[in-house]
């Protein structure tokens, strides 16, 4: 069974050739960190350029990850959570350019920041999300939706469910549920099953987000891939290496572990 492989860089990062070389030599598409200050500076001349150049370095596949600071699609402040949507818009409008496989996005939520209550959170998120899921509608890319300090699966996958767009899928982060949930990993991969559509690949020690190269922390990376097999998902895997040195490191780390797989 293959696998496509995306790792996280930085927008910024695609106007120095030797980014797109290294990408295109391990065979590996980018996930585009659009930050909001990129959003904002970004003209559609030079999008169209790096688009076109990764095409011509033989990238094939790419996704983005759309900003997250300071944007809370969930927000209980109404003018808060419409520029949440304006924000995330403005990532799915590159979607014709570039045509990703789709955007990761945040879904917000905190069992801390919503004092326990996410009815709070859901009633915002889920218009937040349907209104996105049109613009992805329109663009033809895909959403998915990420679980960051999630403690339990059911209200990303109770959010998709209410919306009801094919355009709403699930990012699964293993490194974020081992760190702020208390179930197994690989009952969120159960949990999540078909919904997945992509996986982010870092690592940890149990401790922080320290985003290592697989295989570097104490994740069980091999027995996740196979729960989310099992459970009838086949994602795009993206590396999160967050710093440069680690990519190659990430990469023969994925590869060994893949290599491995039944």
């Amino acid at each position: 069974m293959s696998w496509v492989v995306h790792s996280t860089v930085p927008y910024p990062l695609l106007r120095e050739a030797d980014t797109v070389r290294m990408l295109a030599g391990e065979g590996v598409g980018p996930e585009i960190y659009l930050s909001a200050a990129t959003l904002e500076e970004l003209r559609m001349d030079e999008a169209e350029r790096i688009a076109e150049t990764l095409r011509d370095a033989g990238v094939r596949s790419l996704s983005f990850h759309a900003p997250f600071r300071d944007v809370w699609p969930g927000a209980q402040d109404e003018e808060a959570r419409r520029f949440a949507v304006r924000r995330l818009s403005q990532a799915i409008a590159l979607a014709p350019v570039f045509r990703p496989a789709g955007i990761v996005v945040h879904g917000g939520y905190s069992e801390w920041l919503f004092d326990f209550r996410p009815e709070e959170w859901f009633s915002s998120a889920r218009r937040s999300f349907g209104e996105l899921a049109e613009t992805a509608e329109k663009a033809d890319t895909r959403l998915f939706v990420e679980n960051v300090f999630d403690e339990v699966p059911d209200h990303l996958i109770r959010l998709r469910e209410a919306v009801g767009s094919p355009r709403l899928r699930l990012c699964f982060d293993p490194g974020h549920a081992t760190l702020f949930s208390k179930l197994p990993v690989h009952h969120w991969a159960q949990a999540y099953g078909e919904g997945t559509g992509l996986m982010h690949i870092h690592d940890n020690r149990g401790v922080r987000d320290d985003h290592l190269p697989v295989g570097e922390g104490s994740i069980n990376f091999r027995g996740v891939l196979l729960s989310v097999r099992d459970a009838g998902a086949h994602p795009i895997l993206t590396l999160e290496p967050h710093r440069k040195d680690h990519f190659p490191r990430c990469v023969a780390g994925l590869r060994r572990i893949l290599s491995s797989l039944p």
